[in-house]
């Protein structure tokens, strides 16, 4: 089995080429998925399923930083056998992809020595989240917590859902599967749900989401994730419109199980800014970035500001609250150009000219070589322009985004 990975996930479609092998305290089994299934009984462990491809970068990480850890692989030595397989290259791989229907790469899915189905996930994990991963499953499985999927690989799949794991080079628009879900008499079934989940039409979204808690203890939350965060994303939006704060939080509530701890912590934030970009409610905004904990570093928050400062350029009590945020961060560490240019606006806003004139005049002796600052130069100068003249109404700023490193875990 060919062991060169890679990964494309839903949440980022990173690509670069890596050739590297599992360290040699992790067992990778050698053979069919029908001959692992058989080591499974014999030896009454768990089957890890890794469906990878080559060229997934989240993959190739998972291989280099998780696999090999002592604590990982002593998890998978105690409970597991190691089933890894690629989803592009070999069939056993493209079918479980299917049967799964893998939202992204790696997909985990783990199943126990009778064939029946414990959890699936998608994505990078971190170590401490990989081995909370395996016990949870070990629990489960315990505990005769099995979801509802059935144990084999060759159901009778809608055209146009199995090309897209299986090519056969046939050509099947997706809408084709709202005709199949509109023959279903039970859209719980397994291949109804699958073929619901790649799709995103209305009444079955709304189907989906209305029955989201017995879809969830049937199939986990791994393919409900993009379908809810859909639906989630827009009633954010008309519950802004309509100041409906209750509303929101009822769902936030409501479709929080869809959600593993990290990606929750990746979808939040759209989810409250969502209601915020409608609601123009900054009061609102930021009590609920305080109340969810939405942003744990100050770059996350000072970038989540940005745009309110601009938005509340007239709004004197929002303004304070944010300019008491800015001045505490200073008092901590010196601002970076971008905090500078906020601090600024801040200032300008507030028609505090003398303290807006201090700043600018830090910000445009900072050190402004980086390309991406260099661009904002002319905005800098601009702004300067307004100070001198007094007048807070004659420029207009632009949301300026810090530039986050990004990080897999």
């Amino acid at each position: 089995m060919k062991r060169t990975l890679f990964y494309i996930s839903t949440f980022c479609c990173i690509l670069f080429l890596w050739p590297p092998h599992l360290h040699a305290q992790v067992n990778v089994f050698q053979g069919t998925y029908a001959e692992c299934q058989l080591q499974a009984k014999k030896e009454n462990k768990l089957i890890l399923i890794d469906l990878y491809f080559v060229g997934c970068m989240p993959c190739a990480e998972m291989d280099k930083q998780v696999f090999p850890d002592p604590t990982v692989a002593q998890e998978l030595k105690a409970n597991y056998i190691l089933y890894k397989t690629d989803v592009m290259k070999e069939m056993d791989g493209k079918k479980l992809a299917r049967k799964y229907g893998a939202p992204g790469f790696p997909t985990y899915v783990i199943v126990n020595a009778d064939g029946q189905t414990i959890l699936t996930e998608s994505g990078f994990f971190s170590v401490d989240r990989f081995v909370s991963l395996l016990k949870e499953a070990v629990h489960r499985n315990k505990s005769n917590l099995n979801l509802a999927f059935n144990r084999s690989l060759d159901n009778e799949y809608p055209a146009a859902y199995s090309e897209r794991f299986i090519k056969t080079g046939e050509k099947h628009d997706f809408a084709e599967l709202e005709n199949y879900l509109d023959q279903q008499k039970d859209l719980f079934n397994e291949t109804a749900f699958l073929a619901n989940s790649v799709t995103s039409f209305p009444k079955y979204n709304s189907w989906a989401y209305d029955n989201l808690r017995q879809l969830i203890n049937m199939y986990g939350g791994n393919l409900l994730r993009n379908k809810i965060s859909t639906i989630a994303t827009k009633k954010s939006k008309q519950y802004g419109s309509a100041q409906q704060l209750d509303s929101l939080q009822s769902m936030l509530t409501y479709i929080r199980p869809t959600f593993n701890d990290k990606l929750w912590d990746v979808f939040l934030p759209g989810f409250i800014t969502s209601y915020y970009t409608s609601s123009k409610d900054a009061n609102t905004y930021l009590q609920l970035i305080n109340q969810y904990k939405v942003y744990n570093t100050w770059d996350l928050r000072s970038n989540a500001l940005g745009q309110v400062i601009i938005d509340q350029a007239k709004n004197n009590e929002i303004l304070k609250k944010i300019l008491a945020e800015y001045q505490q961060q200073q008092k901590k560490q010196q601002l970076d150009v971008i905090d500078n240019y906020r601090l600024t606006l801040l200032y300008y806003y507030l028609q505090d000219f003398n303290l807006a004139a201090k700043s600018i005049h830090v910000l445009l002796k900072a050190d402004l070589s980086a390309p991406y600052l260099s661009m904002q130069k002319k905005e800098f100068i601009a702004l300067k322009d307004a100070i001198d003249k007094k007048n807070s109404n004659l420029f207009q700023a632009k949301d300026i985004k810090k530039i986050i490193p990004f990080n897999l875990s």
